[in-house]
């Protein structure tokens, strides 16, 4: 009887704990919703600049976006926005021509300001790589140009000028970027590529728009010159926000 009562006592425990863990995941859910809707609201005043200068990027493993990007039926990658803590937060998710999504990677921020200084690899460069792909060539972008557009984010951060207009479309506040699958597929397949980091900086245009750059496993980008000083890595952009482009809000989030 003692042991009859000891078993049913422990599977009650691992009864509780499995239904603890479920509401968990239930409640990560949730808070995401709830973030997504919080960035809507979010004041983007002086306390969201300086927190938000202290992130040089928001990093993807290598790994998780190659599982991503091979999903079956998942055909565009969306980066989702979110706020909390007075900082923008990104994740991306994979989904299909309707929107609906199949699967999700969560970013780790790096924010160790120090690491500003390795995009200086980027300045020396002037030249991209040409892909055997129209639409991989379409969406890459110089580095220095790259560079620029980062810079000019972080100038805007500190100065506080026009953050709701640069983040924004018509008053509509962005709430992800598109880019097509194949793109992430692309920035994967170099082994040396440890994670892919995501940048935010201005476009030609004047608005903020996400800007890929593999990075080595010390989160730096790699260099293949002589001098070691400047970029190798392929630098993609031209994601398309929502709004203007696409449903006003992710599916089945």
């Amino acid at each position: 009887m003692k042991k009859r009562s000891l078993l049913g006592a422990a599977l009650a425990v691992l009864l509780m704990f499995s239904c603890q863990k479920e509401n968990s995941q239930e409640n990560s859910s949730l808070v995401s919703k709830t973030e997504q809707e919080n960035w809507q609201t979010a004041k983007l005043d002086a306390k969201f600049a300086d927190s938000q200068k202290q992130v040089t990027a928001y990093l993807f493993p290598t790994d998780a976006m190659a599982k991503l990007v091979e999903t079956p039926n998942v055909e565009y990658v969306q980066f989702v926005l979110g706020y909390s803590d007075n900082t923008l937060q990104i994740k991306v998710i994979g989904v299909d021509k309707t929107g609906k999504e199949f699967a999700s990677v969560d970013s780790k921020i790096l924010n160790e300001t120090s690491d500003i200084d390795k995009l200086a690899a980027l300045k020396a460069s002037n030249s991209k790589t040409s892909k055997g792909s129209a639409l991989l060539n379409d969406h890459l972008i110089l580095p220095n140009v790259a560079l620029d557009g980062i810079n000019a984010w972080q100038k805007k951060l500190n100065t506080l000028s026009d953050l709701d207009e640069v983040l924004s479309y018509e008053g509509q506040r962005f709430r992800y970027y598109t880019l097509e699958a194949a793109i992430v597929a692309d920035m994967v397949k170099d082994k040396n590529t440890a994670n892919i980091g995501l940048f935010l900086g201005l476009n030609p245009i004047g608005k903020v728009t996400t800007i890929l750059i593999g990075l080595d496993k010390n989160n730096s980008i790699k260099k293949t010159s002589i001098s070691g000083k400047t970029a190798s890595a392929d630098v993609y952009d031209a994601s398309r926000p929502c709004p203007p482009y696409g449903d006003p809000e992710p599916a089945n989030q």
